[in-house]
């Protein structure tokens, strides 16, 4: 029988897509309030993988916001719930939303992302939510599930998930340090 152990902390991201950069900024100032300092945000990608984000705008674009606090894995459902009330403030007339943000996690060794949508990969954690292993780092590299979503596949996602990854270990290595003194 293995011992119930907690799991390591996590380093934690929301992928945000947007038309209007200003909505975006808008919100900044609650996600740091709810999360802590925002350690790293990435350069804009260009988000052209489906149309499924259509009613939030034509001219998508994504950003990858990390927080500099580590967090228990644990989190991620009441954080999911969190994005989606944050999202609702983003409403305007017959708009529905003008921003997606979606959280997730870097554990070490995969990308793990948060969803109000089941599928046979996923696995429920509460509240409505489930959390899928979106992408695995293995042998130095991010390499994709059967089901991994294209744009985690593009090479235009590898330096931001690379950076990501960067800021976990530096995150782990700091604690590590704060733990000996």
């Amino acid at each position: 029988m293995g011992e119930i152990r907690n799991p390591r902390p996590v380093k934690l991201f929301i992928a945000v897509l947007y038309e209007e950069r200003n909505i975006l900024e808008d919100i900044l100032p609650q996600l740091e309030k709810r999360w802590g300092e925002i350690e790293w945000i990435s350069e804009e990608i260009p988000f052209t993988y489906t149309d499924y984000y259509r009613n939030i705008g034509e001219n998508l674009k994504r950003v990858f916001i990390v927080f500099k606090p580590l967090i228990d894995p644990g989190e991620l459902a009441d954080i999911k719930v969190a994005t989606n009330e944050i999202e609702k403030t983003t409403q305007e007339g017959k708009k529905e939303r003008r921003i997606n943000l979606d959280p997730g996690y870097f554990d070490g060794g995969k990308i793990v992302l948060a969803s109000t949508k089941n599928f046979s990969h996923r696995v429920y954690l509460c509240r409505g939510i489930y959390a899928e292993a979106t992408i695995k780092w293995e042998k130095g590299d991010f390499r994709p599930f059967p089901y991994t979503y294209p744009d985690y596949q593009s090479p235009e996602y590898r330096p931001s998930l690379g950076k990501i990854r960067e800021l976990y270990q530096k995150s782990l290595h700091q604690k590590d340090v704060d733990n000996k003194d």
